[in-house]
């Protein structure tokens, strides 16, 4: 027989059984007939056909293994009997397949995120080719830069940038602000995007004095237009200019990644106005247009060819222009342009997340499989009689190995079909609790990779779980197994080792989600050198050119406006600022003291952050004067000569309020220190202060600032006559971004309170599956000392000794798995900070508590068994036994 028909005889058992039952028929028929005609009688006929077919059973099951694919039909059979075992222990199996359901399920999940991250093709054309190019520290090249490198580059074919801008659109019911970004012609083309409806920009709107157009996003003609298809060539009202609809965007196109530094999305395109002539400024040292820079590598380039390339523009870059670029030294370390692809920019910081979450549902899947373990574990010690039978009857070890094996095939089968069910869920659920908007990883899905990687992941699962039952449980011999009662430590130092393993993961776990927590405690309590109370801050954008330049009559428009709300009834101060506290701006470098060196005699010479303020903004934040004095009425002009710096500042030079009086060397002129003023948070996830310096409004103001309102109005009726004084000055002023201070600062800790929901939920996850672990390790060693107990509490032992004689054991593996637990985490510990961006390290204090409760949770996981072990009737026992 062909193997083809023998591999469809497996497939259909029922029709081979009738097949052969109808052909052993045939043969007894015609055996009896042939009897009949050698004379003997009906009933002698049929005995000698009887006699002559043998054993009927043994005979066709020879026919059937000649007719099928052995070892197939036994797999099949075994599969089979796996299914059985999922109704017969419907308790043990659904608790297995809940545990492996969320342990495969949960990296089912976090793949189909990283295959979004890494996988999955960016929405653009050629994305591999494309690359971004930055300065030092991750600060953005100029528009300059952008020429010079476009002009001299041998690796890039093609070239634009894009710079994200608040606008205004007027001609509304009410002011409103929109996210613009400022674009070269080339952005579109690069990109590979085609409008749905009209046209992207031509080269010449790019030149200084055209006539503005705008090319809308998807959303945006959606949501403003009315998806009107005649929008082509209407008129919108952005910055008091008319700018006309040239095009719209299709749909899910975007280019708006937080990562890349574009915390909203973007609702309209405009072109950047490029001068024919642009001054040789790098952004680096605060006086350049900053833009993120794009291109695609020409054919056949490598990124280190593009890498060196661009290093050697900015040497000559340097070298020809050190009046603008921060390199006296001609030191290449000092100033130079990097090439980075842009999956890797647009993945940016959340690869530290991925990470995170990587290690997370890795331990959680280890934990299930120890679990599932140990629970399979005692279910084969259960089976030794059955196990014994099947040896007693002929089946080899191997034979019984591939039976627990298959039987662990058929549980991670169930269980990753559930968990593929839930990743699609648990991915979303991820992505909507993250601190921030994630387009990458929105756009996560599942497709024929997420079902091949959780198949091949639980296949591999059931080996590591399914492995030591086999090899424990397959070898039964007839003999004790079927006469007596199997011993009670058979298997126990494996299943307590599962155990162990279990203790120590969930420990690991836990130490981790303390040690976000510490952090986020430490966050939180330490001193944030401000009043958030009763202080409403909102956003301020003037129509500007030159969007990242001072402005000279913004200080004067925005001392109009604080002058309006000042006056409106029951507001105590108000003030605007750059960069409020919790909201850190960019810093300039360097700062040196006129007359102040260090021990050398070396000038020194630090970086500190900068922002314009108005007058009262001390008073108004409740941020203390130190010494000195604010800015004052004579304050003014268009030179900077006073500056106010922080607590910081002060300590970083040596100095404490000497510092008052010193100046500041600048290539303008001196800059006198007049007040020194207490540390600020400057960040939400850095308690530790930085230098920081305050220029007066009327001296350097720039066009995009935060109005802050101190008053004991309700938020919602300030804003309302906030809103009102502005618009008496200038109706068309938008006004947005509104948040109390409040929320502010409790915004500034969404991340570290992102870190402790996700590690404090993989910890209890563990820590749940452990303790069902330990509940079902007591609960089997009651079972199968039952007997035993009876004895020795008929023969006089206390109760508080049986206790102690079925916990011991188990205590001391808990134990183990504890201190092997604290040693990863304290071996791990950098690794688990700079994933989380925690900035403190685990006190003593954090691990005892941590292992105090992994205690209480064993005490309870044992409780009920032991309950029933006090409770125990020795009568009742024995007589059962």
């Amino acid at each position: 027989m062909g193997v083809l028909r023998r591999f469809i005889n497996v497939w259909r058992s029922d029709r081979l059984q009738r097949d052969l039952d109808d052909e052993l028929e045939f043969h007894r028929e015609m055996g009896a007939r042939k009897a009949l005609d050698q004379g003997l009688g009906g009933e002698e006929a049929r005995q000698e056909t009887k006699r002559r077919m043998g054993n009927l059973s043994l005979t066709k099951e020879q026919m059937r293994d000649a007719r099928v694919i052995g070892w197939l039909a036994s797999s099949v059979q075994d599969l089979r009997h796996g299914f059985v075992l999922l109704r017969r222990d419907a308790g043990v199996s659904t608790l297995i397949l809940l545990v492996l359901a969320l342990g495969i399920g949960g990296n089912a999940a976090i793949f189909t995120l990283v295959k979004a991250a890494f996988l999955d093709p960016l929405p653009y054309r050629e994305a591999g080719r494309l690359v971004t190019i930055m300065e030092p520290n991750g600060f953005l090249p100029s528009t300059y830069d952008f020429v010079e490198l476009k002009t001299r580059t041998r690796t890039l074919e093609q070239m634009a940038f894009a710079q994200h801008v608040d606008m205004q659109l007027n001609g509304t019911d009410e002011p409103a602000r929109i996210i613009a970004a400022r674009v070269t012609a080339s952005f579109f083309p690069l990109l590979g995007v085609n409008p749905t409806l009209g046209r992207t920009f031509g080269d010449e709107e790019n030149g200084p004095g055209r006539a503005p157009a705008v090319i809308l996003t998807d959303g945006f003609w959606r949501a403003r237009m009315g998806a009107d298809p005649s929008v082509i060539g209407r008129t919108l009202r952005l910055d008091g200019q008319s700018a006309t609809v040239v095009g719209v965007l299709p749909e899910g196109f975007h280019f708006d990644y937080p990562t890349l530094g574009i915390a909203e999305p973007v609702d309209v395109y405009v072109p950047y106005p490029l001068d024919p002539v642009i001054p040789p400024h790098s952004s680096i040292n605060g006086m350049g247009t900053p833009v993120r820079v794009i291109g695609r590598m020409r054919e056949g380039a490598t990124l280190a060819q593009v890498e060196s390339d661009v290093r050697n523009i900015a040497h000559v870059l340097s070298y020809g222009h050190p009046e603008a670029f921060p390199n006296p030294q001609n030191d290449p370390s000092l100033f130079y342009f990097t090439a980075l692809p842009l999956r890797d920019a647009i993945v940016g910081t959340q690869r530290s997340l991925l990470w995170l979450l990587i290690g997370g549902v890795g331990v959680l899947l280890l934990i299930a499989c120890a679990n599932t373990a140990q629970l399979l574990l005692a279910r084969s010690l259960r089976r030794a009689r059955e196990v014994a039978i099947r040896s007693a009857l002929g089946a080899s070890r191997l034979r019984l190995i591939r039976q627990f094996l298959l039987e662990g095939f058929v549980l991670a089968a169930c269980g990753g079909t559930a968990g593929l069910l839930a990743a699609g869920w648990i991915s979303h659920a991820i992505v909507r609790l993250l601190p921030s908007r994630s387009p990458l990883l929105a756009s996560a899905h599942l497709d024929v990779r997420v079902i091949a990687f959780t198949l091949g992941l639980s296949m591999i699962s059931a080996l590591v779980f399914a492995i030591l039952p086999a090899m424990k449980g397959s070898r039964w011999t007839p003999g004790p197994s079927l006469s007596a009662r199997v011993t009670t430590v058979e298997g126990n130092r494996w299943r307590n080792a599962m155990i162990a393993i279990e203790a120590a993961l969930s420990v690991f776990l836990l130490c981790a989600a303390g040690l976000v927590t510490q952090n986020l405690w430490t966050l939180i309590s330490t001193p944030m050198g401000f009043e958030p109370n009763h202080v409403l801050a909102m956003r301020l954008t003037l129509p500007s050119r030159k969007q990242n330049f001072p402005d000279p009559t913004a200080g004067l428009i925005f001392q109009e406006y604080l002058e309006k709300v000042q006056a409106i009834p029951g507001v105590e101060s108000a003030a605007t600022v750059t960069g409020p506290p919790l909201r850190a701006t960019r810093g300039g470098c360097p700062n040196m003291l006129i007359g102040v060196t260090d021990s050398a005699g070396v000038p020194k010479s630090i970086c500190a952050l900068q922002h314009q303020i108005s007058s009262d903004y001390f008073r108004t934040l409740g941020i203390p004067l130190l010494a000195g004095r604010t800015f004052g009425r004579g304050d003014v002009g268009n030179k900077i000569t006073v500056v106010i710096v922080n607590e910081e500042f002060a300590r970083r030079f040596g100095l404490g309020a000497d510092i008052v009086g010193k100046q500041i060397d600048d290539p303008d002129g001196p800059i006198t220190i007049v007040g020194l003023i207490g540390n600020v948070r400057t960040s939400g996830l850095r308690v530790s202060p930085f230098p920081e310096k305050y220029f007066s409004l009327m001296q350097l103001s720039q066009p995009n600032v935060y109005l802050v309102v101190r008053s004991a109005l309700s938020p919602g009726q300030l804003l309302n006559q906030v809103k009102m004084a502005i618009g008496s000055s200038n109706s068309d002023q938008a006004v947005f971004g509104v948040m109390t201070m409040d929320e502010m600062v409790a915004d500034s800790a969404m991340e570290p309170r992102f870190d402790v929901f996700l590690a404090g939920a993989f910890a209890l996850l563990a820590v749940a599956m452990a303790a069902a672990g330990m509940y079902s390790v007591i609960s089997y060693l009651v079972s199968q000392r039952s007997n035993e107990l009876a004895i020795r509490l008929a023969l006089g032992a206390t109760r508080s000794a049986i206790v102690r004689s079925v916990l011991g054991n188990t205590a001391a593996w808990v134990a183990a798995g504890l201190a092997c637990g604290v040693g990863l985490a304290l071996a791990t510990n950098n690794v688990i900070r700079s994933l989380s961006n925690a900035a403190v390290q685990g006190t003593p204090w954090m691990y005892v508590s941590v292992v105090l409760f992994f205690f209480l949770v064993t005490i309870v996981s044992a409780y009920v068994p032991m309950r029933r072990v006090s409770q125990l009737d020795p009568a009742v026992a024995l007589r059962c036994e």
